[in-house]
């Protein structure tokens, strides 16, 4: 049995003997796992935007999705990786945008498991089968003080969007008002990150076509959440690292939480 198989098997059965008998309060808030099955906690299993990490978290019960982060490559291909560039976090150098998918498939992360850089074309689309997968798309280019090609962005998520499962729901951030236009334009729920709740009314004035507020649970308050609940808005919550802060998100009501630690989210939500 492989390492990802036994590790689905543990978590799965703590979630299942954590839940047993209990109703969950806040059945309505949707878990979804931050870069696969969380972004920068010590105790992950594997590495964010890791086929792996996301292969855990869709095979785990309670989990309703997940973000990944997407860059494009040089040759106009959507990859995943969070970090600016390439030396932050594998065996290679640059940036995505500037490297061709060649030389990206040689790479893998520096750490324990080695996992392989993947595409975003790469995970099974079974795998997504009744999942929302929230695309945070990369614009700005580190390497040259760029920004990479709109269009090609959007024409790709097209195309992946057409190769998904209908059951699958694609949503997009891209934190470049143009590039969230556009993306709405094509057809997809769209998100937009603030730091703060002040930046709320620059979204309602500037960006009308946004679906989805995303926020940091310390810049937030449940009664800011019902403002924009009120605007027909939906808010995800993330930046929880601890059992405490995860159940003051869902203390606020919001209509998600982006998980860092996912097990602990799913019990929490019971």
């Amino acid at each position: 049995m492989r390492k990802s198989e036994l590790v689905i098997l543990f978590s799965t059965a703590i979630l299942i003997l954590s839940a047993c008998g209990k109703k969950s309060v806040f059945g309505h808030v949707e878990v979804l796992g931050h870069g696969g099955n969380g972004l920068e906690i010590v105790n992950a299993f594997y590495h964010d935007n890791s086929l792996e990490s996301i292969e855990l978290a869709l095979l785990t019960d309670g989990c309703d999705g997940v973000e990944l982060d997407v860059r494009l490559s040089a040759d106009g291909t959507l990859w995943l990786y969070h970090d600016n560039e390439l030396d932050d976090g594998t065996n290679g150098t640059g940036c995505v945008e500037t490297s061709t998918d060649e030389y990206l498939s040689t790479l893998h992360y520096s750490s324990v498991d080695q996992e392989a850089l993947i595409r975003l074309s790469d995970i099974p689309k079974s795998y997504l089968a009744e999942k929302k997968v929230y695309i945070d798309g990369r614009s700005s280019i580190s390497c040259t003080n760029g920004t990479a090609d709109m269009n090609t962005f959007v024409n790709e998520m097209v195309a992946f969007q057409n190769v998904c499962l209908a059951s699958t729901e694609i949503i997009v951030e891209t934190r470049n008002d143009q590039w969230e236009v556009a993306v709405a334009a094509a057809g997809f729920t769209t998100i937009k990150f603030i730091t703060h709740f002040d930046q709320y009314a620059d979204v309602l004035m500037n960006l009308p076509t946004v679906d989805i507020i995303v926020v940091t649970n310390e810049t937030i308050s449940k009664h800011n959440i019902s403002q924009i609940h009120d605007d027909g808005l939906e808010v995800i919550i993330f930046g929880m690292r601890s059992v405490k802060s995860t159940r003051e998100a869902y203390n606020k009501n919001p209509d998600g939480i982006l998980a860092d630690n996912l097990r602990t989210a799913i019990i929490e939500k019971h």
